[in-house]
């Protein structure tokens, strides 16, 4: 695997994950609180890391910060180009 499509695999998992915590914790992005721990990211482990701010040097992100505000809705969506950044960290 080329480091390229490693980091695109990863941010699609990463984007993935966030859209499901969001789902699943039923709040919005704008008013969510919880983050995500990195454990592993060349094999794509995520873990809850349940309330807590962004810590990058503990693999630690606030889904809150893997969005971008959406132009036609006017709400924070889990963002690809967010979490391709997250994983220049990794690869």
């Amino acid at each position: 695997m080329t480091p390229s499509s490693e980091l695109e695999d990863f941010a699609d998992a990463l984007l993935s994950h966030v859209e499901a915590a969001l789902r699943a914790s039923g709040e919005t992005a704008d008013y969510s609180q919880e983050a995500v721990c990195i454990i592993d990211a060349r094999n794509h482990l995520f873990a809850s890391a349940g309330v807590h701010r962004t810590d990058e040097e503990r693999g630690i992100y606030a889904l809150r910060d893997l969005c971008a505000l959406d132009d036609e809705s006017m709400e924070l969506r889990p963002d690809r180009m967010r979490c391709r950044a997250v994983g220049r960290d990794f690869f």
